[in-house]
């Protein structure tokens, strides 16, 4: 399973999709084929020229220009996905809007431990987790629903509720390789590298 089908997968038919930061629209393509209609956004008006020109003709697929969530209308959508970005990029998307969504879908490049925390503030919180394995790179996917929850610090750090035990176990040894060769090449301590590795040592 890639990314797009592993975005895809937590998307139930009845959902109002919106895809901020959409790329290609490959998502709004592979809802269009069960004949679901989805909003396809990104801030660059190339890229969405792309995507039109690469689609062409799709009564499924609504491509729209918009700087994170500023062209979306209150009503239009109820899941929000967002990947192929950084953290505090998707953050302060969301400290844009008054729109609430049911479920935020998203594969984040970095800071996973700061999103599941910080969504808290923005009244979402972790629902499920799958750790996805595409092109030889490994990403965290996180789906939030609403409310909010406390989270020990190895929730924070390594994630909570993953759905795929094998694909998890495979995640902490990605990440017990990547820490333990920051600790081994950097002179200074550091903190964070520390506890994620004492958690990890623990399970």
């Amino acid at each position: 399973m890639n990314r797009i089908e592993a975005l895809y997968s937590f998307i139930d038919e009845c959902d109002k999709v919106v895809d901020v930061g959409c790329d290609q629209a490959k998502l709004g393509l592979m809802l269009s084929k069960r004949k679901q209609k989805s909003i396809a956004s990104d801030r660059s008006e190339n890229v969405i020229d792309r995507a039109r020109h690469d689609i062409g003709r799709n009564q499924y697929i609504d491509l729209r220009v918009s700087d994170g969530l500023e062209n979306i209308q209150e009503g239009e959508a109820d899941t929000l996905v967002l990947a192929g970005m950084g953290t505090h990029t998707m953050l302060e998307i969301l400290s844009k809007t008054n729109l609430r969504f049911k479920k935020i879908i998203t594969i984040s490049n970095n800071y996973h431990d700061i999103l599941r925390e910080k969504m808290n503030d923005f009244n979402y919180k972790v629902d499920k987790e799958l750790i996805v394995e595409d092109a030889d790179k490994i990403y965290n996917l996180i789906v939030f629903t609403e409310g909010t929850r406390e989270y020990t610090e190895k929730e924070l750090l390594l994630g909570l509720n993953h759905i795929d035990e094998d694909m998890y176990k495979k995640y902490i040894e990605f990440l017990k390789e990547k820490y333990n060769n920051i600790k081994k090449s950097s002179q200074d301590k550091n903190e964070k590298v520390d506890k994620i590795l004492e958690h990890i040592n623990s399970l």
